[in-house]
C-alpha cells in the first residue's frame, strides 16, 4: 500500500512566505517524513482532470526550503531565506519587506502591495475571478438543462452536491483520476485546500470507487456558515466542496473540537450521516526559533515598546478592534503609546480599514503593517515584542496563539470559537468586541513589569509546544488503522 500525499495546493504557491492552511500542509509533510513514514506526492492536474505523481524539484523554492529531509540527496539545498543588507529602521505606516534590496520591485510584487489602492484592485480582480467561474458554472448547467437531451438511466450519478439548492444532482460521468498513479489499497492524504481546482473532489470521489482510500481535512466551515466573510462565487463551489467531503471521505480531519461540532451540526441540518471524523492537533513550533541561538535582526526594527499580531489582515481577523484600541492609546498619552506590528498579507474587505489606518495621523506612526516577513524574521519578532494581540472573530484553530505561547510570549486572545482550546489558562482573554478589555490589557502589559514576567513565567513553564511530528503521528494511527481493517478483510 502506497500513501500519496497531496500537494496540490501549495505546487503553484507564489508568496516568499506560507500562511494558514499552507502552513499546516507542508507541516504535516515535514512531520510525516521526519518519522519516516513513506510519502510519495501526487497534484491534482485540472487540463487531464486527473491526480498525477509529483516531484520534489516541481515545488517551489519556498515550499522545498521548509522541507530539506524530503529533498533527494543529489538536490540543491534551496537558500534559506533571510535578510538581505542591512535591516530597515523608522517609522513607517505601511511596509511592504521585500525579499531583495537595490532592485525595483517587478510587477507581480507591486500587485502584492498592502496600500488600499492595490488591495482594492486585487479585491476587484479576485471577485471578477469568482464571478466568471460562477457564470460558466451556471452556462453549462443552463445548457445542460435547457438545450441538451436528458442523460439516459444508465449515467452514474456523482456525489458532488448542488450547493445552491440543498440537493445533490447527477452529473455525468467522467473518467477523472482513471490514469492517476494508485493501486487498489492505497492512501491519499488530501489535507489542503483544495476547493479552487475544479473536478478535484469529483476525482478524489472516483479513487475511493477504485478501491482507494481517501482521508481529508475540514479546517472550518466558515465560507458556508459566515458567507458574508467571503467573496459571493467563492461560497457555491466550497460549499459544494464541503459536502462532497463529508459524504464522499474514508476519514475526516479537522483542527477543534469547535470545528468537530460545527460539522456534525451541519451534518444533522443536511441530513448526512456522521462521517468518521478526528480531531488533529496542529503543530506550533517555528523551527527558525528552535534552539537557543538567537535569531538575526529583522529588515524591520521597532524603535519602541510593540506589539505584534500575526495574522492575514482580513474583515473576520478584527484588526478593527485593535485599530480603535491603538486610537484610545494615542489619544491619551501619545508619548506612552506603544507600537502595533501587524504581520500578514492583506485579504478581503479590508481597504477602507487600511485607508484609515494610513491616514489617521493620531496612530499612523504607531501601527506598522508588514507583509513578506519569513520564519527568522518572524520568530525575532516573538522574542522581543512586549506581547502578541490575536483579536479575531472566529476561528477553526488559532495557530498565532500557540505560536505565541510557544515562544514564551502572553498573547491578548479573543475568547470566540475555537481559541480557548488552545490553552484556557494562559492566554489573556476579552470579548473580540471589547475595545476597553483590549486597551487595559495593553496598558497592564506596558506598566507592570512584575505581573507580566510572572506570566511570562508561567507560559514558558506550562505550556507545551506540539511538535509537527506528533501532528503527524495523529495521522498516521488512522492511516495504520486504515491498514489493518484492510488486513482483516483480506
Amino acid at each position: 500500500m502506497s500513501i500519496w500525499y497531496d500537494v496540490s495546493d501549495i505546487i503553484g504557491w507564489q508568496l516568499p512566505h506560507l500562511t494558514g492552511i499552507q502552513r499546516v500542509t507542508v507541516g504535516i509533510l515535514d512531520g510525516l517524513t521526519a518519522q519516516g513514514f513513506p510519502c510519495r506526492l501526487v497534484r491534482y492536474d485540472h487540463r487531464r482532470r486527473a491526480f498525477v505523481a509529483a516531484e520534489f524539484q516541481e515545488l517551489p523554492e519556498t515550499i522545498r526550503r521548509d522541507l530539506p529531509r524530503l529533498a533527494p540527496a543529489s538536490s540543491p539545498r534551496p537558500a534559506v531565506a533571510g535578510s538581505t543588507g542591512n535591516p530597515t529602521v523608522g517609522r513607517v505606516s505601511i511596509a511592504a519587506v521585500q525579499p531583495a534590496a537595490g532592485k525595483p520591485p517587478a510587477a507581480a510584487e507591486r500587485l502584492r502591495a498592502p496600500d488600499p489602492d492595490t488591495l482594492r484592485l486585487r479585491q476587484s480582480f479576485q471577485a471578477f475571478r469568482a464571478a466568471a467561474r460562477e457564470f460558466r458554472r451556471e452556462a453549462r448547467r443552463w445548457v445542460k438543462t435547457r438545450l441538451r437531451p436528458p442523460a439516459p438511466a444508465a449515467v452514474h450519478p456523482s456525489p458532488l452536491a448542488a450547493a445552491t439548492h440543498g440537493v445533490t444532482r447527477p452529473l455525468p460521468a467522467r473518467n477523472c483520476g482513471a490514469d492517476a498513479p494508485f493501486a487498489a489499497g492505497d492512501v491519499l492524504l488530501s489535507l489542503g485546500a483544495t476547493w479552487a481546482p475544479g473536478g478535484h473532489a469529483e476525482a478524489a470521489s472516483q479513487l475511493r470507487q477504485r478501491g482507494v482510500g481517501v482521508l481529508r481535512m475540514i479546517y472550518d466551515l466558515i465560507p458556508v456558515l459566515k458567507t458574508h466573510w467571503v467573496l459571493p462565487g467563492c461560497v457555491a463551489p466550497i460549499t459544494a466542496w464541503v459536502r462532497q467531503v463529508l459524504t464522499d471521505s474514508d476519514h475526516v480531519f479537522t483542527i477543534s473540537e469547535f470545528s468537530r461540532q460545527e460539522i456534525l451540526r451541519y451534518c444533522a441540518e443536511c441530513g448526512f450521516r456522521e462521517p468518521d471524523m478526528s480531531v488533529v492537533r496542529l503543530g506550533d513550533v517555528i523551527a527558525a526559533a528552535a534552539g537557543d541561538e538567537p535569531p538575526p535582526l529583522p529588515r524591520f526594527v521597532p524603535r519602541r515598546p510593540f506589539f505584534v499580531c500575526v495574522s492575514t489582515l482580513d474583515v473576520r481577523k478584527n484588526h478593527r478592534l485593535l485599530y480603535d484600541a491603538w486610537r484610545q492609546l494615542a489619544s491619551r498619552d501619545p508619548d506612552a503609546c506603544p507600537d502595533l506590528l501587524c504581520i500578514g498579507t492583506p485579504h478581503l474587505y479590508v481597504a477602507d480599514l487600511l485607508r484609515e489606518m494610513t491616514n489617521d495621523r493620531l496612530v499612523n506612526g504607531r501601527i506598522c503593517l508588514l507583509h513578506g516577513i519569513d520564519d527568522r524574521e518572524l520568530a525575532w519578532y516573538y522574542r522581543h515584542c512586549m506581547a502578541t494581540i490575536y483579536a479575531s472573530w472566529y476561528e477553526g484553530w488559532g495557530l498565532p496563539v500557540a505560536e505565541s505561547l510557544g515562544q514564551g510570549k502572553i498573547c491578548l486572545a479573543s475568547n470566540a470559537t475555537s481559541i480557548p482550546e488552545i490553552s484556557a489558562d494562559l492566554p489573556e482573554f476579552y470579548e473580540p468586541h471589547d475595545t476597553r478589555r483590549l486597551v487595559d490589557l495593553v496598558d497592564r502589559v506596558l506598566r507592570d513589569a512584575v505581573w507580566r514576567e510572572r506570566r511570562e513565567d508561567l507560559i514558558r513553564r506550562t505550556f507545551r509546544p506540539t511538535a509537527w511530528t506528533e501532528t503527524a503521528a495523529q495521522l498516521i494511527g488512522v492511516v495504520q488503522a486504515m491498514r489493518g481493517r484492510q488486513t482483516v478483510a483480506a
